[in-house]
């Protein structure tokens, strides 16, 4: 299996065991992004909006990495520690995705650090 890892300095780098992405034939799957400026290497504090936009950002330039963009995003993954703030979290959201909207799972989890408060991952195809 022929298998690419993708990664950028304009995106946070976790230090898990894990890539930013891994493209596959012309998909990439993007892990989970957290709320982590990668310049700065802080959370961003302020909210479900604030913080939702730093993950998307962060997902924006591992998809630019790999050569595609959020357009081509197929599905999305959210999780989020309150569902309260769903309607925060989709006003950024949709500013960063467009129509057709990618297809969407959005659940209520826990995170490993409790200041986080979303974590997306995306899968998207490359032209």
């Amino acid at each position: 299996m022929d298998l690419e890892q993708i990664q950028t300095d304009e995106a946070y780098e976790s230090s898990a065991p894990l890539s930013q992405a891994i493209q596959h034939g012309n998909t990439v799957y993007v892990s989970g992004n957290v709320p982590v400026d990668p310049e700065t290497e802080e959370l961003v504090e302020g909210g479900v909006g604030p913080q939702t936009r730093q993950v998307l950002e962060n997902v924006e330039a591992i998809l630019e990495e790999a050569g595609t963009s959020m357009d081509n995003v197929i599905r999305a993954g959210v999780f989020m520690t309150d569902m309260d703030s769903f309607s925060e979290m989709n006003e950024v959201y949709t500013e960063f995705m467009s129509e057709p909207y990618p297809a969407r799972t959005a659940v209520k989890a826990e995170m490993a650090n409790p200041d986080i408060l979303v974590e997306i991952d995306v899968i998207a195809a490359v032209e």
